[in-house]
């Protein structure tokens, strides 16, 4: 493979989704309710291009660390900036027919999500500690979604999302998508410190914003 084999078999895909969309970072900036609701880049456009790769690349299971926290109460083609910026990431995992592993440590998130995916037979849910369950994952990830602790300053959070692909990279397939929320606030949020051992582990960075996405293509 080239070294920008990933970036080539992605293009097409990427600029399907993001074609006239602009998604500010604002780093050491604190967000307003406006901002928030308003200005912020979304997760839609990131779960669906990261849907879209993984399906090329004929991918089989994802695995969730940090699940839905609000309800769904529109179908996923509408878009409401209100409850829709947070992204409702597990049912667009579980419309794949893909196997989904998704882990929360809240249980208040995991009902919210059990009550979202109850028609979703290939989604299981775990209530409990993320980096413990993604230790305790027995299979092969092809698709890798880090959205768990929180981006504020009395949480370990940069560490933590580290701790957690340190803890998946063994179990992460030879071609993998790994894909971060919250990577648009505090200096890289939460993917500061992972976003580059991710790519020390032979990723190539494809898009940074609201989210961050990561590929890697096998080499044979």
């Amino acid at each position: 493979m080239s070294l920008n084999s990933s970036w080539e078999f992605a293009r097409e895909i990427l600029t399907k989704h993001f074609a006239g969309i602009r998604h500010p970072l604002f780093f050491g900036n604190t967000l307003s309710a406006d901002d928030q609701t308003n200005l912020r880049g979304k997760p839609r456009p990131y779960l669906l291009a990261a849907i879209d790769l993984l399906t090329k690349m004929q991918g089989k299971t994802i695995v969730e660390v940090g699940c839905m926290r609000q309800p769904l109460r529109h179908s996923l083609e509408e878009f409401n900036p209100v409850c829709c910026n947070d992204g409702h990431s597990t049912v667009f995992w579980a419309r794949t027919g893909l196997a989904v592993h998704t882990v929360d440590i809240n249980p208040g998130c995991c009902n919210v999500t059990a009550e979202a995916c109850r028609s979703y037979p290939n989604v299981r849910i775990s209530c409990g500690d993320g980096v413990k369950f993604l230790r305790n994952f027995n299979g092969t990830i092809d698709l890798l979604y880090l959205d768990a602790w929180e981006a504020v300053e009395t949480i370990p959070y940069a560490e933590k999302h580290l701790e957690a692909f340190q803890a998946a990279r063994e179990k992460l397939a030879p071609s993998a998508i790994v894909l971060i929320d919250d990577t648009d606030v505090a200096f890289g949020g939460k993917g500061r410190l992972a976003i580059p051992a991710i790519i020390r582990d032979g990723f190539e960075l494809l898009l940074i914003g609201r989210q961050t996405m990561l590929m890697r293509l096998s080499q044979h």
